[in-house]
């Protein structure tokens, strides 16, 4: 007998077959590369239509305890199996959003540099300055993947203006 799928796994896969999640991969915005609960791989496509400039990200989530705790997210080279070096170049928003940072200690990496992200939202107070960018259990795992996409969005405009100048 196979054992039973957790609580946290079952809410994680009825969200992502959800019409919600499924409209975002049908526009092209993201797409699932490898998920073996609780990690997740995608690949992020952010556009930029003044420009007509795109690009990809990849990231891994975590979702241990779903949807109780959010997803900890982090910068990701499928290919490589680990985080690339943070991006230097980019907008000063998305260059934060990716820098090496942790409040752990040396060694130590927090994930996404953002509210929505598990360790972040506890850092500074964020959770308190910015609830409405706040991972709440309520949330589906479709609020995560558009502020992925708006981050990947934002360096796709970066990348069009950059090479506009």
């Amino acid at each position: 007998m196979a054992d039973a799928l957790s609580a946290a796994q079952q809410t994680l896969d009825a969200h992502l077959r959800s019409v919600r999640f499924l409209a975002g991969v049908e526009q092209g915005r993201w797409r699932i590369v490898r998920y073996a609960f609780p990690k997740l791989e995608v690949n992020i496509t952010g556009f930029d239509p003044p420009t007509g400039h795109s690009v990809t990200f990849g990231f891994q989530l975590v979702c241990d305890n779903f949807p109780a705790a959010g997803p900890f997210i982090q910068h990701w080279d499928h290919a490589e199996g680990k985080r690339p070096a943070p991006l230097a170049a980019s907008a000063d928003s998305v260059v934060d959003a990716l820098k090496q940072w942790s409040d752990q200690g040396p060694g130590t990496y927090g994930g996404i540099y953002r509210p929505w992200q598990r360790l972040a939202a506890l850092h500074n107070g964020w959770a308190s300055k910015r609830p409405d960018l706040v991972w709440r259990r309520d949330r589906h795992i479709t609020f995560i993947m558009e502020r992925l996409y708006e981050l990947v969005s934002e360096h796709a405009a970066w990348l069009g203006q950059a090479r506009a100048a």
